[in-house]
């Protein structure tokens, strides 16, 4: 399975935005805007997406028109093709002479069902704001935020242009705080602007794992005095190794139940206008109604799965599938692979044994595994980013799982320290994480190793025996 970050087009963004962003662009002339919003569709063009350019005053479709057939080529067949569209800020944003925010939120939702029925491999939309007036701002905020709810994770960016010279400081943060992130076109050049809901986040995440690795430390520490409480604290410091690992992907958690409840959302908002019409378009509606229970329980199982995780339980011997087991786990990293930029491939075994043993605590080994490859490619050029994650039969008919990562590879010299505990190559790691694997995994009477390899990257395999009968 290949993730997939989408390049803008935009030099000063380069490949910033994934699939389901929300960006925006504060610009100062005409010739500045139309430099961006070129390179924008000029790219998507070139691989085929579904381009839809809004464009408003001064700006003019004819004008649009003549800088794309200058800048593309062969745009006269793209645009007979139907891969691009362009209309004018009235044909959205003002039928009927008014701005509805709702009216267009479901419009929006409607095209975009349209154009996905037709396969394009992705749909960019850009839109202009100079015909906003004072009068509408706040609704047009409210769209704003409900078009982050609709475009979820669905392969579809959108970049919304506001003109600088009519945009106050008010003006300027209502813009920001609604978008993933935004630019700014000024006297030739380029700025970036984070918003203060991401960096707010990044600092949360940071102190909590700051607080998370204090209790490790102030845990291990006792654990060091305490020989009658190996086992809790065995546990104590596993659940707190989860925790830790799951702030680490707090924001990608975030973002994957959020696309359920806005995939929930925008349904039901078209569900209410299909109800409005004249006759009421029930067929409509009910698959509105039918997405709306689906995104549901996605959310559900999504929750649940990530309480799972988080809670501090007895450990348990039930039976289980690895591989559904597995798949629970990629779930959870699917985000975080995709920022990384890494390209995920698996090679399931079929008719592998079912597993005797804690279910929780085996996909902590997973996630810990999965999370390190991640962070072993951080300096390795995005297009060699690959994770492998392989399972199948052992010799002894149990099961062998390896995790194989492109990165630089291990030192051999400290393949035998690397489940110490406290040993580690990062700067700000405690050295605890493969040595709770290894003690989880020998627990259920199987073995963890790692091997370097001639070329680039390392492999982390465990094997874990098969279930036996009678096994309760």
């Amino acid at each position: 399975m290949a993730i997939e970050m989408e390049k803008a087009g935009i030099d000063a963004v380069g490949d910033m935005v994934s699939w389901g962003g929300h960006f925006c662009l504060f610009y100062e002339t005409k010739e500045d805007l139309l430099d961006a919003l070129v390179s924008y569709c000029k790219l998507g063009l070139e691989r085929k997406e579904y381009c839809l350019w809004v464009v408003a005053e001064p700006l003019t479709i004819e004008q649009a028109k003549k800088a794309l057939q200058k800048a593309v080529p062969n745009f006269d067949q793209y645009l007979a093709e139907s891969n691009i569209e362009i209309i004018t800020s009235h044909d959205l944003f003002l039928q009927g002479g008014t701005f509805d925010g709702k009216r267009v939120a479901a419009a929006m939702h409607e095209k975009l069902s349209q154009v996905s029925a037709k396969g394009y491999p992705g749909v960019r939309v850009t839109g202009d704001t100079s015909w906003l007036t004072n009068k509408d701002w706040a609704h047009f905020c409210k769209l704003e935020e409900n078009i982050n709810e609709l475009i979820g994770d669905q392969r579809l960016s959108v970049l919304c242009t506001y003109p600088l010279a009519e945009c106050g400081p008010c003006e300027i943060l209502d813009t920001v705080r609604t978008h993933d992130f935004a630019i700014a076109r000024r006297s030739g050049g380029w700025d970036i602007i984070e918003t203060a809901t991401l960096k707010r986040a990044k600092e949360e995440i940071t102190q909590l794992n700051e607080e998370l690795e204090q209790r490790v430390e102030e845990r291990t520490t006792q654990l060091r005095q305490t020989s009658e409480s190996l086992r809790e604290a065995q546990m104590e410091l596993a659940h707190a190794n989860r925790v830790t690992t799951m702030g680490q992907l707090a924001a990608s958690i975030a973002h994957e139940i959020k696309q359920p409840i806005a995939v929930a959302v925008g349904s039901a908002e078209a569900a209410f206008n299909w109800l409005g019409n004249r006759p009421p378009k029930l067929e409509e509606v009910r698959q509105a109604l039918s997405r709306i229970v689906e995104a549901g329980t996605q959310a559900t199982e999504f929750i649940e799965r990530v309480r799972n995780l988080f809670k501090k339980a007895p450990p348990r011997k039930d039976p289980f599938e690895i591989n559904e087991a597995i798949l629970e786990v990629i779930a959870l990293t699917h985000k975080e692979l995709e920022n990384n930029v890494v390209s995920l491939e698996t090679r399931f075994g079929d008719g592998l044994p079912l597993i005797q043993g804690d279910r929780v605590q085996l996909q902590q080994v997973m996630l810990n595994l999965i999370i390190n490859g991640l962070e072993a490619m951080t300096d390795i050029s995005e297009g060699s980013r690959r994770l492998l994650i392989e399972t199948k039969k052992d010799a002894s008919d149990g099961v062998l799982v390896t995790v194989r990562d492109s990165g630089p590879g291990l030192n051999p010299g400290n393949l035998d320290h690397l489940f110490d505990a406290f040993y580690t190559t990062k700067p700000s790691g405690m050295g605890m994480g493969l040595s709770i694997c290894r003690s989880i995994v020998e627990a259920h009477g199987g073995r963890l190793w790692a091997d370097s390899h001639d070329g680039p990257g390392a492999s982390f395999q465990f094997t874990l025996p098969a279930r036996r009968e009678g096994d309760s």
